[in-house]
């Protein structure tokens, strides 16, 4: 279970990707209730979702790296949509590589997170943008923004 200050940069994470035919953005939560244009094309739910620095202990790169590369050979042996993903704690300089996914329920990113040792993921619908802990009942909701070409 995550720590109130691991839940804290969960809560403020920002995440770069580029869903497949549009350029690199960044989301970023926003208020509750404010929710930025829906990419054309996109299915929701798009759960992003880590396997960097699983139980929250900190992992060399390398290692990260091949966790995160069983996580996408999970996730093609199934046949789901994913494209690279990075999230962000804007505060510190800490960042974890991970995937977006599409074609899976809440449910079913919640238990892939729990697989990956995962505190919490996070899913993005045209109405939100939630930090959904694998471990609790915790959930936090946030309004959401894109910011261009995730530099931003």
């Amino acid at each position: 279970m995550a720590t109130d200050e691991q839940w804290s940069s969960y809560d403020r994470a920002v995440v770069d990707l580029a869903p497949p035919g549009h350029p690199l953005m960044r989301l970023v939560p926003d208020r509750p209730g404010t929710a930025g244009i829906w990419p054309d094309g996109l299915d929701a739910p798009v759960v992003v979702v880590t396997a960097w620095n699983p139980d929250s202990e900190v992992r060399p790169e390398e290692i990260n790296r091949a966790a995160n590369e069983a996580l996408v050979a999970d996730l093609d042996r199934r046949g789901l949509r994913h494209w690279p993903a990075t999230g962000r704690d804007p505060e510190v300089l800490h960042h974890e590589d991970g995937v977006a996914v599409t074609g899976m329920t809440e449910a079913e990113g919640i238990a892939l997170g729990r697989r990956f040792g995962q505190a919490a993921v996070f899913v993005w619908t045209p109405e939100a943008w939630e930090v959904v802990s694998c471990t609790d009942a915790r959930r936090h909701v946030h309004g959401w923004c894109l910011v261009g070409d995730g530099t931003g």
